[in-house]
């Protein structure tokens, strides 16, 4: 979900306990009831708690629309920490077409909260989007204006309704005018949520929206993303866009990552140096790595780019030593190692000579100064998926795995973010691939216990007794981290163990890149993330390698992390001074986290008829 690019809730500056006292409870001032009396505590008076169930047994007795005023009386009162739950089917049972104006406006307000707090992303869906909401803008207050626009802002983003998330947050920036600091944090959301839209998507919105402000923000994102590869141009584009539209509120404070690219320009290094394996156990990687970068290089060149004086060193062995020598000869920067180890070697240093982008991480929370580190993270993708199907509406996952070091850590780290956001892994099983698939599927779903019952049945009831064994049901999906050649027979295994209809969910290792349509038929309706590069047939540094040498499938992301490793260095300062800057590059997504590690969000694809298409950034429905 390129707007899936990371989903995770932010919520609204307004809390629920603010909300309440702003409205006062107004919203049942109209049902029978005992004022609430105060109390006195260290001099405050403080509002006596409400006697939930007392409300809720007057509910009982009462029709409507007293009812539903004396539900959602007591939907407010609860704790929403503890209470969620409760609160949810409290407000559920309401018929809102007895509550009045202002009890419906309470009622949405309070509902979309806990929906939004309990991650049912489809039910806030539909209260933020009912048509009598539509109606009743001109019936909120300025600040329920402000909770709900934003509110709004944030689940259409996470959905993947990019345009209607920033049509939200432009209608947040009236409201917000007399606010200058939450006024600037909506616009860096609006920015942030333009440059998630696919470059076609921009040019058509910047063409025909109706909305002048709107049609100049589309402009500025268009140019932006379009010039990422060049940070001249780039610069030229933004500044002949500022003279044009010199009245509208980016030009008056642009985005922090434009603000950014001059002193870039001035600080790129003119010498990089290339420390990669070009013998040994890594060569064959290292070099994918090398020709990716210097592809980009030549088609930087080719465009009249400014590009650095480039130095390759093998750093197969002796790291310390070719690193120190490549920074003597002039090296202003330094792309690698590749070696998990020897990015470790250099973390546990204090501090490096140069700026330097490892293309592998070591497993230190704070890394030497100077370091940054960039791969291809199996991790990463797994914490992706878990976002994904989690926002999907599923809870309950099991995780099928390759016993490979990299499945482990795959299931390891999508386990760690599933029970973060509040799932349930039920079961994680290993296969190894010689002809197991079929034993550790039927263990994993409880199949044998199925037919151990059926046996004991029909030794009953005789053999006339017919029972059709069944999976286990406490499980809504499955996330599978497996090679093609191993997901293509487990796959099948699913089905043939009653578990065909359980969605699939997997890592970008589970498809080759290649066009395989008559054995990738056994992957049909596995959802899965992967690089962009596996679709952008336009690629120039694509179609460069592939007419030069032909590489083979299994190198593809190398290569492309390559590419993306020359696009990225001159931009390491803009990624790391700007949390919310992202570079849309060929491998996904890309942002650095606080230990200056660059982070990828893929985008996603499913197969349909053996091949793979991608999928629109509008998340499914399960609910």
């Amino acid at each position: 979900m390129t707007g899936i690019t990371q989903l995770i809730f932010r919520p609204a500056r307004y809390t629920l306990l603010a909300s309440l006292v702003a409205l006062g409870l107004s919203g049942c001032s109209s049902t029978p009831s005992t004022p609430a009396s105060s109390i006195v505590t260290d001099g405050e008076t403080q509002p006596q708690a409400i006697d939930v169930n007392s409300l809720l047994q007057r509910a009982q007795q009462s029709y409507s629309p007293q009812k539903e005023q004396l539900l959602l009386q007591a939907a407010m009162a609860l704790d929403p920490e503890q209470d969620l739950a409760w609160a949810r089917n409290l407000l559920s049972a309401i018929d809102i077409t007895v509550l009045s104006e202002r009890e419906y406006i309470d009622y949405t307000l309070l509902f979309s909260q806990l929906a939004m707090e309990d991650a049912a992303y489809f039910l806030a869906q539909r209260i933020l989007t009912n048509p009598r909401l539509q109606r009743q803008w001109q019936h909120l207050n300025h600040d329920e204006q402000i909770i709900l626009r934003e509110r709004r802002a944030d689940l259409f983003m996470l959905l993947g309704e990019t345009h209607a998330s920033v049509e939200e947050r432009l209608a947040l920036q009236s409201l917000l005018a007399a606010e200058a600091e939450l006024d600037t944090q909506n616009q860096d959301n609006l920015w942030q949520s333009l440059m998630t839209m696919p470059s076609s998507e921009l040019r058509y919105r910047s063409s025909n929206s109706q909305n002048i402000q709107l049609r100049g923000w589309y402009d500025l994102a268009l140019i932006s993303k379009d010039n990422q590869g060049d940070l001249d141009k780039q610069l030229t584009h933004i500044h002949n866009w500022v003279a044009r539209w010199p009245e509208h509120p980016a030009s008056l404070r642009l985005p922090k990552d434009l603000q950014l690219l001059q002193q870039l320009i001035s600080e790129r290094p003119k010498q990089v140096a290339l420390l990669l394996p070009q013998t040994g156990t890594l060569a064959k990687a290292g070099k994918a790595i090398r020709d990716g970068f210097i592809a980009a290089y030549y088609q930087a060149q080719s465009q009249s780019s400014t590009v650095p004086t480039l130095k390759v060193y093998d750093a197969n062995q002796g790291l310390l030593t070719h690193y120190q020598q490549a920074v003597d000869e002039g090296a202003e920067l330094i792309i690698g190692p590749l070696g998990r180890e020897q990015v470790s070697q250099l973390s546990a240093l204090e501090q490096l000579p140069v700026p330097t982008l490892a293309v592998n991480y070591s497993e230190d929370s704070e890394p030497a100064g100077n370091l940054y580190q960039f791969g291809l993270s199996a991790e990463d993708e797994a914490r992706q998926v878990a976002q994904r199907a989690w926002v999907e509406g599923h809870r309950t996952a099991m995780i099928l795995t390759t016993d490979a070091s990299w499945g482990t850590r795959s299931a390891t780290a999508f386990t760690q973010a599933w029970e973060q956001l509040g799932g349930i892994v039920v079961n994680t099983s290993e296969f190894r691939g010689n002809g197991d698939y079929s034993n550790v599927v039927k263990n994993a779903l409880y199949i044998e216990d199925s037919q151990q019952r059926s046996r004991k049945l029909r030794q009953l009831f005789g053999e006339g007794f017919e029972y059709e064994p069944r999976r286990r049901q406490d499980v809504d999906m499955i996330f599978l981290v497996a090679r093609p050649s191993d997901a293509r027979q487990i796959k099948p295994t699913l089905a043939f163990h009653y578990a065909g209809g359980l969605p699939v969910y997997g890592s970008s290792h589970i498809y080759s890149g290649a066009e395989d349509r008559k054995n990738d038929r056994d992957l049909n309706g596995v959802i899965f993330s992967t690089l962009p590069w596996v679709f952008n047939h336009d690629s120039p540094e694509k179609q460069a390698m592939n007419q030069a040498s032909k590489p083979a499938p299994s190198y593809q992301r190398l290569y492309a992390l390559g590419v993306d490793s020359f696009q990225l260095y001159p931009r390491l300062k803009q990624l790391r001074d700007v949390p919310q800057a992202r570079f849309y590059g060929v491998t996904g997504s890309l942002h650095m986290n606080q230990q200056r590690r660059i982070e990828r969000e893929q985008v996603w694809a499913v197969i349909r008829g053996g091949s793979a298409r991608l999928l629109p950034t509008v998340v499914s429905q399960h609910e």
